[in-house]
């Protein structure tokens, strides 16, 4: 990979289906909070952006309850 861009977050209701992400484009970003997120399991992913638009694996999926 190229020089760190930014980095993607993407969730989902389900771990298996993470159909919804924001796109952070500052790599100096070290925190984030997904906002509008309704009661219930939320499961999280996250991703490393670069300048060269290749993305890293997936990490692993991490879940809340809210």
């Amino acid at each position: 990979m190229g020089e760190l861009k930014g980095y993607e977050i993407v969730y989902g209701r389900n771990a298996n289906e993470l159909n919804q992400r924001v796109v952070i484009n500052d790599a100096s970003v070290m925190s984030y909070t997904v906002d509008g997120l309704s009661e219930g399991d939320w499961y999280f992913a996250i991703r490393v952006l670069d300048t060269e638009n290749l993305s890293s694996p997936l990490s692993a999926v991490v879940s809340k309850s809210i």
